[in-house]
């Protein structure tokens, strides 16, 4: 008797969700993003970033209360703001929420580039008081110069306190031999391959 009653509670609760979720999630959305990603603000909205949609030297933003319909908020970022020190090729930008700021992480090709690199990626941090921006540089430089290219960070908050950030190396010049290049390079016939952090 109690399972059929905790049955037809949650019989009940699964129609109650499904009454007050009338949209329909399809993929895929009609969004031109390249390198998506998505905020859930404290106050429950969805806030949509990424590559491209438009957005010249700069990231776009979409919002939503729902996932499933999504309202263009412009460009929240712009190359050229009083701190900016990319050149070119803005990439993936990530926002987060901390203590009523939101930051964004984000891939681009840095100008101060003395010896001329083919790819001179970092990765800088950008600030604003609202998700649709304006960001702002936190500084007029990458946030770190590790030697060599890098692109798409992503940022951890641990419980303890710390955070960690993640990221990907571009390899054009210092190849990382593995079985994906190995292979590239005998049945494929390619002879330069980058890709998730190989090149051959």
């Amino acid at each position: 008797m109690k399972r059929l009653i905790l049955l037809a509670i949650a019989c009940f609760f699964i129609t109650l969700l499904n009454a007050q979720h009338t949209g329909t999630y399809s993929n895929p959305l009609n969004v031109q993003f390249g390198d998506p990603y998505i905020l859930r603000t404290t106050t429950g909205k969805y806030y949509m970033y990424g590559t491209g949609a438009g957005a010249k030297n700069g990231f776009a933003a979409y919002s939503s209360d729902n996932l499933v319909d999504w309202k263009r908020e412009g460009q929240v970022y712009f190359g050229d703001n009083k701190n900016g020190w990319g050149e070119h090729s803005y990439w993936a930008p990530e926002v987060y929420e901390r203590n009523g700021k939101y930051y964004m992480f984000y891939s681009a090709q840095w100008k101060v580039n003395p010896t001329k690199e083919e790819e001179n990626f970092k990765i800088g941090v950008a600030v604003a008081d609202q998700p649709t921006g304006p960001f702002i540089d936190i500084q007029n430089k990458p946030i770190f110069d590790p030697g060599y290219p890098v692109i798409d960070a992503n940022v951890l908050f641990t419980a303890d306190g710390k955070t960690y950030l993640y990221y990907s190396r571009c390899c054009y010049k210092h190849p990382v031999e593995s079985e994906v290049a190995r292979w590239a390079r005998k049945r494929a016939g390619i002879k330069r391959l980058k890709k998730a952090g190989y090149m051959v």
